[in-house]
């Protein structure tokens, strides 16, 4: 049995229909706001491709007989964004009503879920930290950090932003080691005061 070369392997997934589709559709979605302007883009929701149609979800029916007004438009300003030879060519946009409320639920689930969650851990900047202690309106262009040149500088980023994090993190009332803030507010302790008096 003969390896295949990753290269053949990916040239043979980018070159199914499925995942031409589904690059399309992240396409029209990142592109979206700038398609229809911000504040339709606020009101619609592209949910995918279907036999050559985009279906978009709409707030409401007046934003949808409104947009089928527009649809020749917006189909051109789409197909614009692709390669004339595309055989995946948009043929027809659908607006509807029917998929807007899940639309909007699944996007209000997958922001919440992770927040609720008792070991979240928000992000934390460096720079938007110091940035707020300095001078609440100074401006700091952040710059993506040049990747670490040895391991060692590699575990000192990391242990430095450990370090921050672990100030900025409120202390467990039983042990005062640092707390996730979800953990305080679920349990009134750490998870390691969790495991060792409630969990037992």
């Amino acid at each position: 049995m003969s390896l295949t070369g990753l290269p053949n392997i990916l040239h043979g997934i980018q070159s199914r229909t499925s995942w031409q589709q589904r690059c399309q559709y992240l396409l029209i979605v990142e592109k979206w706001a700038e398609i229809v302007g911000e504040s339709v883009a606020k009101q619609t929701c592209p949910i995918g491709v279907y036999q050559k149609a985009l279906q978009v979800a709409v707030s409401n029916s007046v934003w949808s007989q409104a947009l089928t007004f527009e649809r020749i438009r917006i189909l051109a300003k789409v197909n614009a964004l692709f390669d004339s030879s595309n055989k995946l060519t948009i043929v027809d946009i659908h607006f509807s009503t029917a998929k807007w409320a899940t639309q909007q639920q699944t996007l209000k689930e997958q922001k919440v879920f992770a927040e609720d969650h008792p070991s979240y851990l928000p992000p934390v900047s460096a720079h938007a930290s110091l940035n707020r202690k300095l001078n609440p309106n100074l401006k700091i262009k952040l710059e993506t950090p040049k990747a670490p040149d040895t391991a060692s500088e590699a575990f000192q980023r990391w242990q430095d932003v450990m370090k921050l994090r672990t100030n900025q993190m409120p202390r467990c009332p039983r042990c005062d080691r640092p707390a996730l803030i979800g953990e305080i507010s679920r349990w009134r302790m750490c998870r390691v005061c969790a495991i060792e008096y409630l969990f037992k």
